[in-house]
């Protein structure tokens, strides 16, 4: 009688011990459901997100881009490079008569002079020398189209001549098609930064 009394006096203890045990497997596999579930979400909307804002910034390149056909690089034309701290060479070799020139300070404070090559405010190359920097901007009109095509050869012109026939010609592409870059460094060690076209003017700056 003791043997079978305390059978069952155990028996009752260890049902009390598996039932919270099976609930517990239940619920933390519910849970785990849950989570799973949950996360496989939130990882679709961030996708979705993420799909989303890389076809806007696609589109934005686009608009932000010249929307005609930019003259071809004449590699049967060779360019020398020039030395970036000649300010007489540099000028130069844009191959137009400077038509004004002006004194200013860069974004830094430093004495600045700008080369404008055109008198046309829409259509025409600047050129902006200071200690730090070798600015280049060609502005355009591109309802002008002959106008447009001669701004970017001369911006194809000096872009060539600051980096290097290969380099030079890569840059003027690739931000010609809309690709936008916040710096640069070319293997010889040379940085440009902050280039890039909009729909009217095309910028870029080599670091000194």
């Amino acid at each position: 009688m003791q043997y079978n009394g305390s059978l069952f006096t155990y028996k009752p203890f260890f049902m009390k011990r598996i039932y919270p045990f099976i609930l517990t497997i239940f619920t933390l596999s519910a849970c785990s459901n849950d989570t799973q579930q949950a996360s496989d979400a939130a990882k679709a909307e961030f996708d979705k997100k993420q799909t989303k804002l890389e076809k806007n910034i696609a589109d934005q390149a686009e608009q932000d881009r010249p929307q005609f056909e930019i003259p071809a690089i004449d590699y049967t034309s060779p360019v020398a490079k020039v030395d970036l701290n000649n300010d007489e060479e540099i000028v130069a070799s844009v191959g137009l008569p400077v038509v004004e020139k002006e004194k200013g300070s860069n974004q830094n404070g430093e004495p600045m002079k700008t080369y404008y090559f055109s008198d046309d405010l829409r259509n025409g190359l600047e050129l902006s020398l200071s200690r730090e920097f070798v600015d280049v901007a060609w502005k355009y009109d591109s309802n002008d189209l002959a106008k447009s095509n001669a701004v970017f050869e001369a911006g194809q012109n000096i872009t060539r001549a600051l980096l290097g026939g290969k380099d030079g010609a890569d840059l003027y592409e690739k931000i010609a098609k809309g690709s936008k870059f916040e710096s640069i460094s070319l293997d010889d060690g040379t940085v440009i930064q902050n280039a890039r076209c909009g729909t009217s003017v095309c910028r870029y700056e080599v670091v000194r």
